[in-house]
């Protein structure tokens, strides 16, 4: 059952696969009218052709510094506030640290947590305005537990350190931030791995981590997001939730 979003306005970043698409998927349905954010204009015109509210498209890329300009800019003059801001969008590699660059890691912190934060501090006005919700999208790599995804767990970890910091200096202001910690999720994201790898073989490899047996989907990590973006969350702030079948339990 959606969480009623009626007259909501909300971004999703990285809103073109994946976790992010389920998310404004989900939004929408609720009744918010979603800004949806990422690099492939054609990608993010098709899921838009298929939403109820008005949405708009953005496309730009959070690797260039212009991109927070130019999406606050736009968003701002099509919708004239802010109640909900969902940061996905992220640059993920799976690099030994024995092989990794300065590039590589300079790109990765950029993307999963600068941006984040400068992008929050560009609609801290309108979220104030509207005592809104930010809902950061980590991951269970951020325990650091997952090997080769320094720059990426390193990434994360800053990013709930970054929730929980923004949750105490906003909660003042009304406005409240948590995160949503996915484990294994079966999106687009693995392609690469199942190509070079064999789809079955991963996807059984994997599935045994999990005290579920099982990978999760992209709507499940979205049911999450969305419920710490509704006003049944009111009470919740400064918490990120791991979804993950028990993953990190064990």
């Amino acid at each position: 059952m959606a969480h009623d979003f009626t007259g909501v306005h909300a971004l999703v970043t990285g809103a073109s696969r994946g976790i992010g698409e389920a998310i404004v998927r989900r939004l929408d349905a609720g009744g918010a009218r979603v800004a949806l954010v990422a690099r492939s204009a054609d990608r993010l015109g098709a899921i838009a052709a298929e939403l109820a509210n008005r949405p708009l498209v953005v496309a730009a890329d959070l690797s260039s510094e212009e991109s927070v300009e130019i999406i606050s800019s736009t968003v701002l003059a099509e919708f004239g506030g802010l109640d909900v801001l969902v940061n996905n969008a992220a640059v993920e590699r799976n690099e030994p640290a024995s092989k990794v660059t300065g590039r590589a890691i300079d790109e990765t912190l950029f993307v999963n947590l600068r941006q984040v934060l400068v992008l929050s501090s560009a609609f801290a006005k309108p979220l104030f305005a509207a005592r809104g919700s930010i809902v950061n999208i980590s991951s269970t790599a951020a325990t650091g537990a997952g090997g080769t995804q320094g720059a990426y767990a390193a990434s994360k970890g800053g990013l709930d350190t970054l929730t929980k910091n923004l949750a105490n200096e906003w909660a003042s202001k009304g406005v409240r931030v948590n995160g949503v910690a996915p484990g294994l999720v079966d999106t687009e994201m693995w392609e690469p791995t199942f190509e070079r790898l064999g789809e079955e073989s991963v996807r059984e490899g994997f599935a045994k981590r999990v005290p579920m047996g099982r990978w999760g989907q992209a709507e499940e990590i979205a049911a999450v997001a969305c419920f710490l973006a509704s006003r049944d969350a009111s009470y919740v702030t400064g918490q990120t939730i791991r979804v993950d079948g028990g993953m990190t339990n064990i």
